[in-house]
């Protein structure tokens, strides 16, 4: 009796709080429920149904939607485009962020003005960065088909060839990746504490012993965060594909997982075998990123 008079006293006292964090948590919540968790669920029920959207009435189909899946050749190949393109970008981008922003993080004249250059590419829409790419790969039109005269040299028509088309799409999401990344890996190199530096130099360490074994062992939770957000952003690439290919020139040879959902979507109007790639996305999405966070614990360093 005692015991439970000291939790009904605990839970009189507490209620305020309870009732508080609830008022605070439920439109959160409630949102998120609406937005995010039922139309999960919807799409996972719409998966074994054949619907095409224009008539009531849902078709239970079972697990045939994924059976067809799996002998689809267009799943297997937007699947391998998607992939290649996100690990590109990202590989890539990071690479190259990491170098742009070692050379930012120097004391050099004009500096505020190289760094928002740098940062330009990311807030730029991709509609416009699309549009502007298309005629900059034009090997008659655009700016680089001088510089083929020059040379001499016929230019590729890498929108136009199928197995130029998908690296025209992987060199525009890497220009708009590296801006993100340098963004980040400036910040984080700004943070890092001189000492250590110093410390290294006077124990006579190198310029690339201090790279491996200073700068980047500081810089990896850095590098886990942007290989993390960074693939789950490329994978999901529409925009870029939609404008400058529309998965051609010969279908899918540059479409993407996202692009090809879509099409199978609001365009062929097969909601429920469109809502079965949807379900076998999230779940690649899901196992990339638990494989991530569980490799991370070999080569991320966090500090104290």
């Amino acid at each position: 009796m005692a015991r439970m008079a000291q939790i009904n006293f605990a839970w009189r006292r507490n209620r305020r709080e309870y009732l508080s964090f609830l008022l605070f948590v439920a439109p959160n919540f409630i949102i998120f429920a609406i937005f995010t968790y039922w139309p999960i669920l919807y799409s996972f029920y719409l998966s074994f149904t054949k619907w095409n959207f224009l008539l009531p009435d849902k078709q239970w189909v079972g697990l045939r939607n994924y059976r067809r899946l799996a002998q689809d050749d267009a799943f297997w190949e937007v699947l391998a485009n998607s992939l290649t393109y996100a690990v590109s970008v990202v590989l890539i981008a990071q690479f190259l962020a990491f170098l742009l922003a070692l050379l930012l993080n120097r004391k050099v004249r004009g500096q505020p003005f190289f760094r928002t250059i740098s940062f330009t590419p990311y807030v730029t829409t991709t509609a416009a960065a699309a549009l502007v790419w298309v005629l900059l790969l034009d090997p008659n039109l655009g700016p680089l088909s001088h510089l083929y005269n020059l040379l001499g040299i016929r230019g590729p028509r890498w929108l136009a060839s199928p197995q130029l088309a998908l690296w025209a799409i992987i060199m525009v999401g890497i220009w708009k990746e590296i801006g993100f990344a340098t963004l980040f890996f400036l910040a984080g190199l700004q943070n890092i504490n001189r000492e250590y530096f110093e410390a290294a130099r006077v124990d006579g360490a190198g310029p690339l012993a201090i790279l491996r074994h200073i700068t980047l062992p500081l810089m990896s939770p850095i590098i886990f965060f942007l290989m993390v957000s960074g693939f789950i952003q490329a994978m999901k690439a529409f925009e870029v594909v939609d404008i400058m290919t529309e998965g051609g020139p010969v279908y899918p040879s540059s479409a993407t997982y996202v692009y090809h959902l879509y099409r199978l979507a609001f365009r062929d109007f097969r909601a429920g075998y469109a809502s079965a790639f949807a379900m076998i996305f999230f779940v690649i999405i899901i196992g990339i990123t638990v494989y991530q966070i569980r490799a991370s614990d070999r080569w991320v360093e966090y500090g104290d």
